[in-house]
């Protein structure tokens, strides 16, 4: 199974919640944090909080989600009855703010290693 792979950033993390709550309104907030948080590896969400706000905005950390240890956590909490696909999908299509792959230094890396057009000289 694919993961969808996304920066660790306030606004990401932001975005995938409102994209799980808009679609299971059920989920309490405080639920969709940790399910959240262990989507991404965390034990709790006080962990993942932790390291949100040592992350500055120079700092690059990126993560994978996995919508399956989402699921695990948000049935652990009581929501049962949770497709599998949908999960993964939401976790993909979410609309991330914050893109890892649009910054400068993935831009400077792709100029860096791109090949000199045959008729460049």
């Amino acid at each position: 199974m694919f993961h969808a792979t996304i920066r660790l950033a306030p606004p990401n993390i932001a975005a995938l919640k409102k994209a799980l709550r808009e679609k299971y309104p059920n989920i309490r907030s405080s639920h969709a944090d940790e399910a959240l948080a262990a989507s991404v590896g965390f034990k709790s969400y006080s962990a993942m909080l932790t390291v949100l706000k040592q992350v500055s905005d120079s700092a690059r950390l990126v993560v994978q989600t996995d919508a399956s240890l989402l699921q695990v956590r948000l049935e652990q909490l009581g929501y049962a009855g949770l497709v599998p696909r949908d999960l993964q999908r939401l976790v993909w299509e979410a609309q991330y703010p914050d893109r890892w792959e649009a910054d400068e230094v993935e831009l400077s890396l792709r100029k860096r290693f791109a090949p000199t057009a045959a008729n460049s000289q």
